[in-house]
């Protein structure tokens, strides 16, 4: 098993054990253990009251990930130090709160859950520029924030030192967020796997905006399919293929793709592409059956 199968799964133990048998993680491995065995954890360079919130993530990433505890407890318990940390008595004030506690020392950040979990993402700048995108059915012009200086990535990007995670996100009013360190702004993982793939987040929620979060991964994973030059990225998705969190939208949609592609020879690139562009056309016309 390769080592992103047991942070796809959450599995640190697992994940730590893996290291230990494997001399390419001998200098991650210490702080592993650190973090995870010892709870000796991270330290920001921000006020002493952001660091105390961003604890309490770490708190609930160790009881998730670590200790093994479901997510609706580790959650409860989050939320409720949370409350208590900055004064607040429900979730939306907590959000405001904490937005503009790390607004006056000159950070932006976004809060919320990725893929059924709770983890920040804390930035220095945002610098908008514009991106013309071209998909299967549409093109237009977007917006894309360029974020630089972030102090912290969400949970994906916590368990793993900066190995895998989020790189991006659509936000309701179609803006593309990018996190500037993530991309070779050239290349096909930033114009594809990023532009296209939140591009069709945008349309859809524009167009169908009921459609369900493992939906709009579905159809934008097709959509990298279809424009993508690596037939390697079809396997990707399959590796990724989950069906035991309902809250993983991720997981889900790539279950979806690799029931779907099972019969297709996956190292033809032609084949990728027609079978993406068949589902996909199935896919618009489900959904305009569903939510139109």
């Amino acid at each position: 098993m390769d080592i992103s199968q047991y942070f796809i799964k959450g599995d640190i133990k697992g994940a730590i054990t893996y290291m230990s048998k494997n001399n390419e993680f001998k200098d991650i491995l210490p702080h592993y253990q650190a973090l995870f065995e010892r709870e000796e954890y991270l330290i920001y360079p921000i006020a002493s009251i952001l660091n105390e919130s961003l604890l309490q993530y770490q708190i609930y990433f160790h009881d998730i990930f670590y200790k093994g505890i479901p997510e609706e407890e580790a959650s409860r318990k989050l939320l409720s130090s949370l409350y208590q940390l900055m004064d607040a008595t429900d979730e939306d004030s907590l959000v405001n709160k904490l937005k503009e506690a790390f607004k006056k020392e000159g950070y932006k950040s976004q809060f919320g859950k990725t893929q059924g979990f709770y983890g920040p993402y804390i930035w220095k700048e945002t610098v908008p520029a514009i991106y013309h995108v071209d998909l299967i059915d549409s093109s237009a012009d977007y917006k894309v924030n360029i974020l630089k200086g972030f102090i912290f990535k969400g949970w994906m990007n916590y368990l793993t030192f900066g190995r895998f995670g989020t790189r991006g996100w659509a936000s309701a009013d179609g803006t593309i967020n990018c996190i500037e360190d993530a991309y070779d702004f050239e290349s096909e993982k930033f114009k594809v796997s990023l532009l296209k793939h939140e591009a069709q987040h945008a349309v859809d929620m524009k167009l169908f905006p009921k459609i369900t979060a493992t939906e709009l991964e579905y159809r934008a994973k097709l959509i990298e399919l279809y424009f993508t030059s690596n037939p390697h990225l079809l396997n990707d998705f399959i590796m990724a293929a989950k069906t035991d969190n309902p809250h993983d939208s991720h997981g889900l949609a790539s279950a979806k793709i690799k029931r779907e592609f099972a019969s297709i020879d996956t190292s033809s690139i032609s084949s990728i592409h027609n079978k993406a562009l068949a589902l996909f056309e199935t896919s618009t016309r489900e959904m305009k059956e569903k939510y139109l």
